[in-house]
């Protein structure tokens, strides 16, 4: 994760959840993901690479924080997610970076089980999220993200927008209790990408998945609802959705959120039991 500097400096993905601010939580605003292709066989390898990390931003009292995840679905991959309040923020994070060289000795440690990374920015667009506070309120419970990467066909972004806003309209009719933040792609990956990022508790989410798109269709009725997905055909190129699972080892949290679920966050370490040394053997006098 340490490949760019990125990935070890931002304000954090999780930092909004701890502003000293009455005003409900938000989404950072610019969206930092490192995703990591892993060689086959050496997940467990980069996990503990990894956690190397973790434990050295600890020791240096880091206080920006990530996520770290690793995928369910598709190719061995890992992803970690960072944050920053503005573009500008940028220059400061590099300055911190550079200063810290130990990061490069574990970059070149994690190297060895990599076969390419890829890096992406992005904006948070709140018009295009639904109940994205709750998401941030709920983030210490959650151990999934679903996140589906949107392809739209170039000049068709202000449809696209009110395409997602008309299916909203009908998700908050449904009265679904699912955040979706969406972030749009400015750098990293082709002009028109978007990501939709569910988190979830548990995958039982998934099960309930099409008992809440039938609710949608009767919010939105069958007819337009039909219609609706015809126009989504028109206007988005592909999607793809991939399910991650968050690794508590290769991130790093603050104590408060990490206490709100020790037991996932912090889990207890495995007592060692000192094995009780064999008797001598006496040799019988003769």
């Amino acid at each position: 994760m340490t490949r760019t500097l990125f990935s070890v400096i931002g304000t954090g993905l999780l930092s909004a959840v701890f502003q000293l601010s009455a005003q409900a939580p938000e989404p950072p605003k610019v969206l930092q993901i490192i995703r990591e292709d892993i060689k086959e066989g050496k997940s467990a390898a980069h996990e503990k690479s990894e956690a190397k990390v973790a434990q050295a931003m600890a020791k240096y009292h880091s206080p920006v924080y990530y996520l770290g995840m690793t995928n369910q679905t598709g190719t061995s991959q890992a992803w970690f997610m960072a944050a920053f309040d503005s573009f500008a923020s940028v220059a400061d994070a590099m300055a911190l970076y550079e200063k810290t060289p130990e990061f490069e000795t574990l970059d070149a440690t994690d190297s060895e089980y990599r076969t390419g990374s890829h890096v992406c920015l992005a904006v948070y667009r709140p018009d295009l999220s639904y109940h994205a506070a709750q998401g941030e309120e709920t983030l210490s419970k959650a151990r999934y993200f679903n996140v589906t990467t949107i392809h739209v066909r170039l000049g068709h972004q202000p449809e696209f927008a009110e395409l997602v806003k008309t299916g909203i309209s009908a998700v908050e009719k449904a009265a679904s209790d699912q955040p979706m933040v969406m972030y749009q792609v400015v750098s990293g990956m082709p002009a028109g990408t978007y990501l939709a990022m569910e988190p979830a508790a548990s995958l039982k989410t998934m099960d309930e998945a099409p008992a809440r798109g039938r609710a949608v269709m009767q919010a939105m009725g069958e007819s337009d609802f039909h219609k609706f997905l015809k126009n989504v055909g028109e206007v988005v190129v592909n999607e793809e959705p991939i399910l991650l699972s968050i690794n508590p080892v290769m991130s790093y949290v603050p104590k408060a959120f990490a206490a709100e679920d020790p037991d996932f966050w912090t889990p207890a370490q495995p007592k060692t039991v000192s094995k009780a040394k064999p008797p001598e053997k006496t040799v019988a006098a003769k």
